[in-house]
């Protein structure tokens, strides 16, 4: 057997995932396709073994195997090279094995079958609706939708003893993360919702998450999942890293990102992608000096998440965004005492009120219910107070945050924006931010783009220097609310984006 397939220190890793789903990404060239060919192998070694081994607990007539594997990708040409080179090795691990070329299915002398199938269509997942799994293995997971994903999932399921204890969904992907081609696929689909699903709470990996369910019966059940980064250097061939390397350094900045390094943030059609790298714009938390002005911006959000983000700038303009908070389904008052909290423990509070204001979206005086009452007002009379953010030019602000991504002199200076590493929010969000379709010059509005937002309105904020940001307040409240003179200042408006 080691003879027809040996597998990688990361193979073997990913071929001793017990979790429900796993997705085994990142890097190109770790061998991800050739791992997820011999996922199945413990399943067809263990229905070899039933009908061999008559003492079996759970025996099985020769030939009458219920398991069955289940290989995709987007469009059967994709699967080419796969299923050539299931041909190099599955006769020879079966030389009764017999490969259908109508259903693209082999069948192994215990009846185990192992299909290849595609998923070009939105609507293609209906193809299998009928059918049942005992393993499901998708290959290059960024290439289908969720729909697709869990349509087809649903279909795990099997009433033998043995194999029902081995049910698995498998994936492997890269992080590149474009639509383009992808016909009948781009539109109305969210391109993230891999990295959603597997990356997004624990970008590190190796961590596994589970998902509670309540069934009909009352009992209490659970599916679980892991993401399993792979690099180019778990490829044991040491010549084949070197000359693959060697290409992937030679395309565009956002592509190696995502090839080379495995950068589930760097995405096809970034707005920032180019400009934004985690080396420079990251850094770990420090005590923000004394001196430093502080402030705050906000996107504000109810039913859709808001976020809150603080920020210091040093002598020199630099930024540093320092903390953030999101919240959902809050009131402003709620909000603004979570603030309260925050801010209390980072020095910012006086008394009964902050010590320092920001810009937030200008819904915030919009005035809401049967009393009248702005969410400005109502996080006044809480002691957080704000000014309008400047909403006049989306494509300004995105430029003038470009502009500081950019500010490193060749990386050998203080770039100018910095995000602590506890800003996971920003951090993830960010670089994941597309090019409007319509105008390229123009980040594209909507989505999960809170965090963005808040940059932005911060961004606009601190483009006139420490003097434009008001000093922090020692011994009383300060009223913030918008006076005229706010505007001639600070050069905010109301016409929003």
């Amino acid at each position: 057997m080691a003879y027809l397939y040996q597998p990688s220190k990361w193979g073997q890793e990913y071929h001793d995932l017990t979790q429900d789903e796993a997705l085994g990404a990142g890097a190109a060239g770790p061998g991800k396709t050739e791992v997820l060919l011999w996922e199945p192998l413990a399943q067809i070694v263990s229905e070899e073994d039933r009908q061999a081994n008559k003492r079996h607990l759970h025996p099985v007539a020769r030939g009458n195997s219920a398991g069955w594997a289940l290989h995709l990708r987007r469009t059967m040409p994709m699967l080419e090279q796969t299923i050539v080179r299931s041909r190099k090795v599955f006769n020879r691990l079966d030389p009764g094995a017999k490969f259908n070329e109508q259903t693209h299915t082999w069948l192994f002398s215990s009846g185990y079958r192992y299909q290849f199938g595609h998923c070009k269509d939105p609507s293609d997942w209906e193809q299998y609706f009928s059918s049942q799994y005992s393993m499901i293995l998708f290959d290059e997971l960024v290439q289908f939708t969720e729909e697709q994903y869990e349509q087809i999932s649903g279909r795990l399921r099997s009433t033998d003893p043995v194999l029902s204890k081995m049910l698995k969904v498998r994936s492997m992907s890269n992080p590149f993360m474009s639509r383009e081609g992808m016909d009948g696929v781009s539109t109305g689909v969210d391109p993230l919702w891999v990295r959603k699903r597997f990356v997004d709470q624990d970008p590190g990996g190796r961590v596994t998450r589970y998902k509670t369910f309540k069934l009909y019966s009352g009992e209490e059940t659970r599916i679980s999942r892991i993401y399993l980064p792979a690099k180019l250097s778990d490829n044991p061939n040491p010549e084949y890293v070197r000359q693959y390397e060697t290409r992937l350094r030679g395309m565009k900045p956002h592509m190696q990102k995502a090839l080379l390094e495995g950068d589930w943030y760097s995405v096809f059609g970034s707005f920032y992608g180019d400009d934004w790298d985690n080396s420079l714009h990251v850094c770990k938390p420090f005590k923000i000096p004394d001196d430093w002005s502080r402030f705050r911006s906000m996107d504000w959000g109810f039913k859709a998440p808001g976020c809150i983000h603080w920020w210091a700038m040093d002598p020199d303009g630099n930024m540093f965004c320092e903390r953030e908070l999101y919240f959902k389904l809050m009131t402003g008052r709620q909000v603004a005492k979570r603030v309260r909290d925050m801010e209390t423990a980072m020095g910012l509070w006086y008394g009964d009120g902050s010590r320092i204001t920001g810009p937030a979206d200008n819904q915030l005086w919009e005035a809401r219910g049967s009393s009248a009452v702005s969410i400005a007002a109502e996080m006044a009379k809480e002691g957080v107070n704000w000014v309008k953010a400047d909403k006049t030019s989306r494509e300004r602000n995105a430029g003038l945050f470009l502009g500081r991504l950019q500010d490193h002199n060749n990386r050998t200076s203080q770039p100018g924006v910095v995000f602590f590493d506890t800003c996971k929010q920003a951090i993830r969000t960010i670089p994941s931010i597309l090019a409007d379709p319509g105008s390229p010059e123009v980040p594209q509005d909507g989505g999960d783009d809170h965090a963005h937002d808040s940059v932005l309105y911060a961004s606009a904020f601190a483009s006139h220097g420490r003097a434009g940001i008001p000093s922090k307040k020692s011994k009383r409240r300060a009223d913030y609310e918008e006076r005229p003179s706010d505007r001639g200042q600070y050069g905010y408006g109301d016409s929003g984006y």
